[in-house]
């Protein structure tokens, strides 16, 4: 076989690897090569690859399993366009950030996937909030992920916050109760707030976005600098965010 062949069968291997890692992840060396074939060795190999690439990463909760990173699930999400979601979001999208003058985030929700940063619109004022594309959010600490848990059946909240929940700032609801008290909330007002929960000196409003059967596939979110946010405009911006969600979500459902 010519180098060029053996080049072309190195890189058809690594694809094997990364297609089979986001099909099962977490997902360990064992399970890759009974899954594809390949050889132990050379599944490490790839492994160690796409590592250094930046589009895999070892488990936070287990060093032994591999997942894709947000730079893979990033072109994913463009390559799918995630069902149409970005293209029924963009022109309310646009017309939230020219109400508001913030930054815009559009996120998409999966079991598998959690909830993913699919798009974002960006404020035109100098001091503003910025999440990367394909960055997987907390479920508890972010204003979208509580606005998801909000209309989740309540095994799958179970599910969703019955680990050990990560403390990111003195304002993290980083207890179960603390979050289900919290849910009660949105549910009644329809959105969820975050004020420096996750990151810090950001606030933010979020609602979820719902499918023809009302379940959460995904999230819009405002978010603002501390500066600009206080309880005051988290009331006017939940009624925004709302109002867009709910649009966007009409959008879904009649297509």
């Amino acid at each position: 076989m010519t180098s060029s062949g053996h080049a072309m069968r190195a890189v058809i291997t690594t694809l094997r690897v990364l297609e089979t890692v986001a099909e099962l992840q977490p997902v360990g060396v064992s399970a890759i090569a009974r899954a594809t074939g390949i050889p132990k060795s050379s599944v490490h190999r790839c492994l160690v690859t796409l590592r250094e690439a930046d589009w895999l990463t070892s488990s936070s909760t287990d060093r032994t399993q591999w997942v894709l990173t947000g730079r893979a699930l990033s072109v994913g999400i463009h390559a799918s366009v995630e069902g149409g979601l970005r293209e029924a979001a963009l022109p309310t999208m646009q017309r939230l950030r020219d109400e508001t003058h913030e930054t815009i985030h559009l996120l998409s929700y999966s079991r598998d996937q959690g909830l993913v940063v699919v798009d974002r619109l960006d404020s035109d004022e100098p001091v503003r909030t910025w999440v990367h594309l394909g960055a997987r959010v907390p479920m508890h600490a972010s204003c979208s992920g509580r606005a998801v848990l909000a209309h989740l059946p309540e095994a799958d909240v179970d599910r969703l916050l019955g680990g050990e929940l990560e403390r990111f700032s003195e304002n993290t609801p980083a207890d179960k109760q603390a979050v289900t008290e919290d849910l009660l909330t949105v549910r009644k007002s329809g959105y969820a707030t975050n004020n420096c929960a996750w990151r810090p000196g950001v606030g933010a409003v979020g609602a979820a976005l719902l499918d023809k059967g009302g379940r959460p596939v995904g999230a819009l979110a405002v978010s603002a600098p501390i500066q600009r946010y206080d309880e005051e405009r988290a009331v006017r911006l939940g009624a925004l965010v709302v109002e867009a969600a709910r649009r966007i979500g009409a959008k879904l459902r009649s297509t």
